[in-house]
C-alpha cells in the first residue's frame, strides 16, 4: 500500500488568464459631493469621513455635518469589502487603494469606490490593482493639473486585468496572505 506524501497542487499563470477591462468586472463610482460643514445645525447630520489612507490603514478625520437623505446614505456609505481608491492626488499617492473593513458607518466623499462583481473577489481585485500600480500602469493613463495627478473613471475602466476562476483566485490569495505582497506575481 502506497501513501501519497504530497497533495498535488495545480499552479496557474496569470498570463494564461483572459484579460478583461476593469469596467466589466467592477463598479467604479465617485463620492457624495454635498456641502460639508464643520458645525452642527438642526437639519445637519454628523458623518465620519476618511481623512487619508496610510499604508493599508484608513485614517478617519473629525466628523463633518451634512444634509443628506436616508436613500443617499445607503448610496454613499462604504460597505465592508469595498475598495477605496486614490484617483486624484500627488503622483506618489496615485493609485493607492485599500479594502474598507471598518465597523462604523463612513460616508464616501473624495475617493473612488470600487465594488467587484460576481466574477471577482474584492481581495483579488485589490491584488490586481496593486499589481497595476507597481507596473506603472496608472501613471501611464494619469493626467496632470499643476502638481496633482488624476485619473478619470472612464480611463480606469479601460485598463485590463487577468480574471482567473473564483477557485484560482482563492488559491492565489492563499499564497499571498497579505494582498499587498506582489513579489511573486
Amino acid at each position: 500500500m502506497s501513501v501519497q506524501l504530497f497533495e498535488s497542487t495545480r499552479y496557474f499563470d496569470l498570463q494564461d488568464c483572459e484579460a478583461v477591462e476593469l469596467g466589466a468586472v467592477a463598479n467604479i463610482t465617485t463620492g457624495c459631493q454635498y456641502p460639508q460643514f464643520e458645525w452642527a445645525d438642526e437639519d445637519l447630520q454628523p458623518f465620519p469621513l476618511i481623512e487619508k489612507i496610510i499604508g493599508g490603514n484608513i485614517m478617519l478625520g473629525e466628523p463633518r455635518f451634512m444634509r443628506i437623505s436616508e436613500r443617499d446614505k445607503r448610496k454613499f456609505g462604504f460597505r465592508h469589502g469595498d475598495i477605496i481608491f486614490i484617483h486624484n492626488s500627488s503622483p506618489v499617492q496615485l493609485g493607492k487603494c485599500v479594502l474598507f473593513d471598518l465597523p462604523e458607518f463612513v460616508l464616501h466623499t473624495k475617493y473612488l469606490r470600487m465594488v467587484a462583481n460576481e466574477h471577482l473577489s474584492g481581495k483579488f481585485l485589490l491584488l490586481m490593482l496593486n499589481k497595476l500600480r507597481s507596473e506603472g500602469r496608472f501613471r501611464s493613463i494619469a493626467k496632470q493639473r499643476g502638481h496633482v495627478s488624476y485619473m478619470t473613471i472612464d480611463d480606469l475602466k479601460k485598463l485590463k486585468i487577468p480574471v482567473p476562476t473564483i477557485e484560482e483566485q482563492k488559491q492565489l490569495l492563499k499564497t499571498f496572505e497579505n494582498p499587498l505582497h506582489l513579489s511573486a506575481i
